[in-house]
C-alpha cells in the first residue's frame, strides 16, 4: 500500500530501490539496515515477472548493503516458497537456519538464507 512504502522511504534504517517502466513503479527492493543487514523484501508485479526485475532490484540492494559496509545480506523466505529459495540460491544466498515465527496471527515456517558480501 502506498501508507506501507511511505512510512519505509522515510526511515533512517530503511533502504529502498525502485523499479520503474514507463515512468510506473513495476517493483521494489527494501534493505532493513540495523545490526545486521536484512533483504526485508523485493515486491514485482506480476505483469513484470520473468524479465529480470527481480535480479536487478535483487543486485542494486546487495551494492547498497556493500556499500555501508555490511559483510553479509540476510533474508528470510517462506519455507513453502521454493521459488523464492532457488532465486536467492542462484544470487549466491546460502541456507543458515530455519525457524517458525508469528507474522500476524499466523506461524510461519522460514529459511534464513544469508550472503557473504566479502
Amino acid at each position: 500500500s502506498e501508507e506501507f512504502l511511505r512510512k519505509r522511504l522515510v526511515s533512517p534504517k530503511m533502504r529502498m530501490v525502485v523499479a520503474e517502466e514507463g515512468g510506473k513503479v513495476i517493483g521494489f527492493a527494501s534493505v532493513r539496515m540495523g545490526e545486521e543487514a536484512e533483504l526485508s523484501g523485493i515486491v514485482v508485479l506480476e505483469s513484470a515477472t520473468g524479465r529480470g526485475v527481480g535480479t536487478r532490484l535483487l543486485r542494486k540492494a546487495v551494492e547498497s548493503a556493500r556499500k555501508r559496509g555490511f559483510g553479509s545480506l540476510v533474508v528470510k523466505t517462506e519455507l513453502a516458497n521454493r521459488r523464492a529459495i532457488e532465486f536467492y540460491r542462484k544470487a549466491g544466498f546460502t541456507e543458515s537456519g530455519r525457524a517458525v515465527e508469528a507474522v500476524g496471527r499466523t506461524r510461519v515456517a522460514l529459511q534464513f538464507m544469508v550472503k557473504r558480501l566479502r
